[in-house]
């Protein structure tokens, strides 16, 4: 295929995807705000990169431009578009609804915002219900036990900062991945270094961990933009590639292992067992689920 980017491919070619029996798609849910020394779009070319790499392991597509969604904490920043989970709901539903009527029947969204649930399975939940065919949210390609846990009291130890340091150099493969590596400042009086990030108001971490407990999910809201900093300042081009090709080595290694092929299989099967259940059960059919 040309590409396998939704917004860039051709009317036919979508139609002969379409027609050769191909019905799987990648949105990408982005979001827009303040990230230190990162471009304020880095965790929408993430999930962008993912999608167009997982849509070549997967034989789908891939559906990017899809920046503005619920932000979170970082409002107070002039940066940041603000966006309800309720307008984000309603926007996904639009999107798929109109997809499905298209053809599509295997949706995943790919995010890598943390908020991003607040919205995303809110909206799997209630487009089930209303189709019964089931998007499948993406967080993450790897298990969450390949982030190492960080012990609050005493903060990162160094391996676990080179661990996070691999985990976010993903962030600057994702711009080589989408062809957008000159957007990455290049500032020499960085000397290398990483942005600054100050830490949350001892309030606001205290009574995410005591919650966190209770298995609630904080409202959040920083004091301060910097405490959603981070980012690298680069000293030249030639730093600047160096994280990119290894960002991208680290990222296509990750969609390599990323098991999406059984997922995708399990999840035609499973719709295929939800539309048994739908005819055994009609009632279902009249269940006035909306937002």
């Amino acid at each position: 295929m040309r590409t396998r980017i939704y917004n860039k491919m051709t009317a036919q070619e979508v139609e002969d995807y379409l027609a050769r029996g191909g019905d799987t798609i990648f949105l990408a849910i982005g979001v827009i705000e303040c990230h230190g020394a990162l471009p304020i779009d880095c965790e929408t070319i993430g999930p962008e990169a993912n999608a167009v790499l997982l849509a070549e392991k997967a034989d789908g597509l891939a559906m990017i431009n899809l920046p503005y969604f619920y932000p979170g904490a970082t409002v107070i920043s002039n940066a940041t578009v603000s966006f309800s989970v309720r307008d984000g709901i309603r926007y996904l539903k639009k999107i798929c609804h109109s997809l499905v009527d298209q053809g599509f029947r295997k949706l995943f969204l790919i995010s890598g915002h943390g908020p991003a649930p607040t919205t995303i399975n809110a909206f799997c939940r209630d487009f089930f219900e209303e189709t019964m065919i089931h998007p499948c949210h993406l967080m993450r390609l790897t298990s969450s036990q390949d982030m190492p846990k960080i012990d609050p009291r005493t903060g990162p130890a160094p391996e676990q900062m080179e661990a996070f340091k691999r985990f976010s150099k993903q962030t600057y493969g994702a711009y080589k991945v989408m062809n957008q590596v000159e957007f990455l400042p290049i500032d020499p009086e960085g000397k290398g270094q990483d942005g600054p990030r100050k830490p949350s108001d001892p309030r606001m971490q205290r009574f995410s961990q005591l919650y966190r407990g209770f298995g609630g999910y904080t409202c959040q809201i920083y004091s301060d933009p910097a405490n959603h900093g981070g980012g690298h300042f680069f000293r030249d081009e030639e730093e600047r590639q160096q994280w990119c090709d290894e960002g991208e080595q680290i990222l296509r290694e990750t969609v390599e292992r990323c098991r999406i092929n059984e997922l995708k299989e399990a999840l035609g099967a499973y719709q295929e067992y939800v539309q048994r259940m739908y005819e055994k059960f009609p009632r279902i059919k009249k269940f006035p689920y909306s937002v």
